[in-house]
């Protein structure tokens, strides 16, 4: 099994024993001067060996699997509109799907607003405005056009 782990301030990492959750604070700065996926192995306290994987992204991705639509527009004027599976997301934006009946074509830069339900107790529902970063075919990359740090709804979501 391979753990992801963030690296914080001062290009440290806390890592978390998956078998008895101890945790521990290591130094990365001598890994961090690769461009390529950085995994080490870490043995713990209790004995346990396993993977680490060194997580260089600036915010937690959380992998999901929620339906919502999408709207687009170009120059501000209403190009299309259709539904989207959301792949992953973080506080600053998210990774869809389109459906394969879509034949929408989209460009980098075109902005997106999007309508989805957390799968959260309450089903909170999240509408964002989105400007598309990457597509790779059908997937959709897209960062969020201002980042709330004050949506709690997404917040408590991305840590539950």
């Amino acid at each position: 099994m391979t753990e992801n782990v963030f690296i914080y301030k001062d290009n440290k990492a806390i890592i978390i024993c998956p078998k008895c959750e101890k945790s521990k604070e290591i130094d990365v700065s001598e890994e961090l001067g690769s461009n390529y996926l950085v995994r080490l192995k870490h043995k713990c306290s209790c004995g346990y060996l396993y993977d680490v994987l060194l997580e260089r992204r600036k915010r937690h991705r959380k992998k999901v699997n929620l339906p919502g639509t999408y709207t687009c527009f170009v120059s501000g004027e209403k190009k299309a509109k259709g539904s989207m599976k959301i792949q992953d997301i973080t506080r600053a934006g998210l990774s869809f799907k389109l459906e394969e009946s879509a034949n929408q074509k989209f460009n980098m830069g075109d902005t997106l607003l999007l309508e989805f339900h957390l799968d959260d107790k309450s089903k909170s529902l999240i509408k964002k405005e989105a400007v598309i970063k990457n597509i790779r075919g059908p997937y959709i990359g897209v960062k969020f056009s201002s980042v709330d740090l004050y949506d709690r709804a997404l917040g408590r979501y991305m840590f539950s």
